[in-house]
């Protein structure tokens, strides 16, 4: 086949109505596979398509956030290779999903979604976690949970399981390109000893606990930065009715 050849065949396909490129379209699906998938699980894209269109709600959640992982890999693993990086992460399981190497060393990487709800980014108040304006959110806790033989819960991450969160703004931005960086030592605490709260707030800017660049989160990695942390503010004390001899009075807590 000449590129001669190739042109006419593509001039005529500008020249066939919808139905009969989707005719040909059919026919050549039959012929070709659009991913090896296929082959493992044994059905056509079409069909593993309209199985998700059609899954629950959480099902569809997980598959999101398993598309955030990969596309840390089709776009962020390209983009630093000229600076140096590259994807060294080995097989088996472990607490991160990346191990990111350059001459000066390795960084470990955890990719997360920021979070949504029906379709919709999540945004709070930043004031409760120290910052100015709001600030999205991204869930960090692992997907299986369970106990260690100490009765420890092992869903929550410990601070040094991961170097760097790495979340995909896809819900607000639209794009799975698009990531915040931060590093695991900054993010706030949870209520066991040594573990990640699972909430984590997500600045909408870059400020001076996250950056949209990898490079930067790398330079935050290994430097000095005096034990800086995400801090949550301290509580509001909110008024309680408490009902007494006396009717409802407000108490405070």
């Amino acid at each position: 086949m000449t590129d001669v050849n190739l042109a006419t065949i593509r001039e005529l396909l500008t020249q066939c109505s919808p139905e009969e490129q989707e005719t040909l379209f059919r026919e050549l699906r039959q012929r070709h596979i659009i991913h090896e998938f296929e082959r493992i699980i044994g059905a056509p894209a079409e069909m593993i398509l309209e199985a998700v269109h059609r899954a629950p709600e959480l099902t569809r959640r997980m598959l999101r956030g398993v598309i955030a992982d990969a596309a840390f890999r089709t776009f962020v693993v390209p983009a630093v290779a000229p600076q140096g990086w590259r994807d060294v992460t080995p097989e088996g399981n472990f607490a991160f999903d990346y191990m990111m190497e350059d001459a000066q060393g390795q960084v470990s990487v955890q990719v997360k979604l920021q979070r949504s709800e029906r379709g919709a980014p999540v945004v709070k108040d930043g004031a409760r976690f120290g910052f100015a304006g709001e600030v999205f959110m991204t869930e960090t806790q692992k997907t299986r949970t369970g106990n260690d033989g100490e009765g420890e819960k092992t869903r929550p991450y410990r601070y040094g399981e991961f170097d760097v969160l790495a979340v995909s703004m896809q819900p607000s931005t639209g794009k799975w390109d698009r990531y915040m960086y931060t590093l695991g030592r900054f993010l706030l605490p949870g209520k066991g000893e040594n573990e990640m709260a699972t909430l984590q707030p997500v600045a909408m800017t870059p400020n001076e606990f996250w950056t949209d660049d990898f490079a930067t989160v790398a330079a935050w990695f290994r430097a000095e930065d005096g034990g800086k942390r995400m801090a949550m503010a301290a509580a509001v004390k909110r008024p309680r009715r408490k009902k007494g001899a006396g009717g409802e009075a407000p108490e405070l807590f």
